[in-house]
């Protein structure tokens, strides 16, 4: 049984990412996000962590831990079991490939699993509305269709019931598909609708919009001086350089980029 996720979170400091996609498949990744964590948190020393999602490119179950299924699985756990010990809080928001962590997973890292959304307040007044980004991409029907489907409880415990071998096959169908209706996409359909983001920070009272999920980072003006966020994704090259990455840090002198150097 999940306890239920955090739906707001204060901090001074903190630092955040989403959409970095690990997977056994990419250990040059893993070893990537893994550097980047334990070299910001040594330099900048941020008193949170937040992943906002797609912390991995599939999960299909916490007793991926329990069976040693996954290398990956078990190196970040205890990456971030560490930054833990050291102070740092550390908050998991479920993105569209990995909505399936749970509790079990995000007590063997310490950490809390956050809601989405989720409110920031910052102790310098500033209020940050918190998403992983998809449920604002609205005018992607076929997908919040399949969301809706994919995060209901039944489905969810139907899905978690099947043998581990079972559960893995039907995450590679599903990803498949997910490449193969992208090609046919435009990439407006794929992006936030911009009223939905207005319509979140409305609700949620907040005075900047954070998201990931589209890949596309960057900063947005909206309405009322309000500004939207979008973390970057994280990617190697053919040479196992890092390509993308980084994050984003917020603090006393507002947001900032934290960069990710090659490794």
């Amino acid at each position: 049984m999940r306890a239920h996720p955090a739906a707001t979170w204060a901090s001074h400091s903190v630092l955040l990412c989403s959409d970095i996609h690990l997977s056994d498949d990419n250990p040059a990744l893993t070893k990537a996000f893994c550097a980047w964590v334990e070299e910001s948190s040594q330099r900048i020393s941020p008193e949170s962590l937040l992943i906002l999602g797609d912390l991995f490119d599939a999960w299909i179950g916490d007793d991926v831990l329990v069976s040693n299924q996954s290398q990956c699985a078990q190196t970040i756990a205890s990456l971030l079991e560490l930054q833990a010990l050291k102070g740092i809080r550390i908050g998991l928001m479920h993105g569209n490939r990995d909505f399936l962590i749970g509790e079990q997973f995000a007590q063997q890292c310490n950490a809390q699993l956050l809601s989405d959304p989720c409110v920031l307040t910052m102790s310098s007044r500033l209020t940050v509305a918190l998403t992983h980004g998809d449920q604002l991409c609205t005018q992607d029907l076929d997908y919040q269709t399949f969301r809706k489907q994919v995060r209901a409880a039944n489905w969810q415990s139907d899905f978690l019931a099947k043998p581990l071998a079972q559960r893995l096959e039907v995450a590679h169908h599903l990803r498949a598909q997910s490449e193969l209706e992208k090609k046919s996409k435009s990439m407006e359909i794929m992006d936030i609708t911009p009223q939905e983001a207005e319509v979140l920070a409305e609700q949620l009272a907040a005075d900047v919009v954070l998201h990931g999920h589209t890949h596309r980072p960057g900063l947005s003006p909206m309405s009322n001086g309000r500004k939207r966020w979008v973390l970057p994704d994280w990617e190697v090259n053919a040479s196992g350089e890092l390509a993308r990455g980084g994050g984003l840090l917020i603090g006393q002198r507002g947001i900032e980029v934290v960069s990710a150097a090659r490794v």
